[in-house]
């Protein structure tokens, strides 16, 4: 039995052709050509469940500027700067947080998103 998709409300703040793909115990989301976000919610590793933010290190600082409740991955003893941004799903701004992500996606904020080869093809028009 297919696990729901966790934090399902955003899909109403995200625009209507984005495309959702199930793995295991994530969702991810692709829109325009780019995976921009992964929403998480699994048993093993609790502390990396969320909304996972695909965006360029560069990026990294502003980002959690306009929306304090982004963090760094937080991996433990291994020690590397993912290019992901992630929002924990216990946040007590979370709701707040998910929906100004959400805009951002929707607004086609340059910060948001990566290109891959197979975002573009679930993307395609």
């Amino acid at each position: 039995m297919k696990k729901p998709m966790p934090f399902d409300f955003l899909l109403d703040y995200l625009p209507v052709n984005v495309v959702v793909k199930p793995a295991i115990g994530m969702h991810y989301i692709y829109f325009e050509g780019k995976i921009v976000l992964i929403f998480r919610k699994v048993a093993k590793n609790p502390q990396l469940n969320g909304i996972w933010i695909a965006a360029r290190r560069e990026d990294h600082a502003s980002l959690k500027s306009a929306i304090p409740a982004f963090t760094d991955f937080d991996f433990g003893a291994e020690v590397f700067e993912p290019n992901w941004l992630q929002l924990k799903d216990g946040h007590e701004d979370f709701e707040a947080a998910a929906i100004a992500l959400c805009e951002l996606v929707t607004r086609r904020d340059p910060r948001v998103g990566k290109p891959t080869a197979k975002a573009v093809l679930f993307t395609k028009g």
